[in-house]
């Protein structure tokens, strides 16, 4: 093969190589997009319950304006505890309802109260207190950390079966004020109860 024979078949090369450059066309092999997105954070949620030991605790999650809930298994307390991995997003908005094998059935499922209406984030709050309050919150404002404990306290309240009895039922919230969201609902002699789902603001 001459010299200008090898110097055209390199120029055409070269020239074909600038084209498919031009043209955007791929001649290796394709790349990845970028890193695989990360995995939603968590925040480990355990419950620090007094008086309700073997109870069962479900957490749910259901904001206001919007149709998906979220509710995780109902899990039962053991030696004062009981704790649910959940997605940290999922903490603003959740409530808390307690299966007390002793509930004699007030025609609702008793709430965990976070926050009584008169009270401060940070309050100290104990049956005396909680028993005189109309009004609470039942929806928790959540945290952005890793893992948290709220101490919750329940109480083998007297309340009205739907046919008038006196019967036994949960009266539960925490002892200190946590960080809350809307609504403040009406809570009988500060139980908090729900007969469907909580939707949070």
């Amino acid at each position: 093969m001459t010299s200008r024979v090898t110097s055209a078949l390199l120029a055409l090369g070269l020239a074909l190589g600038l084209a498919l450059g031009l043209l955007g066309v791929a001649t290796g092999p394709a790349t990845a997009a970028g890193p695989p997105s990360a995995k939603p954070a968590r925040t480990v949620v355990t419950l620090a319950v007094s008086g309700c030991e073997g109870c069962e605790l479900r957490l749910t999650h259901a904001l206001d304006g919007r149709q998906k809930v979220w509710q995780s298994k109902a899990k039962k307390v053991k030696d004062g505890r009981v704790s649910f991995s959940v997605r940290t997003s999922r903490t603003r908005g959740l409530s808390i309802t307690v299966d007390a094998p002793w509930d004699g059935g007030p025609g609702y499922v008793p709430t965990v109260v976070f926050r009584y209406q008169g009270l401060d984030r940070g309050d100290s709050v104990g049956n005396a207190v909680a028993r005189t309050k109309k009004r609470g919150s039942s929806c928790w404002g959540g945290t952005k950390q890793e893992a948290v404990t709220l101490p919750v306290k329940v109480v083998h309240a007297t309340a009205k079966s739907p046919d008038g009895r006196k019967i036994k039922t949960p009266r539960a919230f925490t002892t200190v004020t946590q960080r809350w969201a809307k609504p403040m609902s009406r809570v009988w002699h500060g139980i908090g109860g729900t007969q469907d789902v909580i939707f949070c603001g």
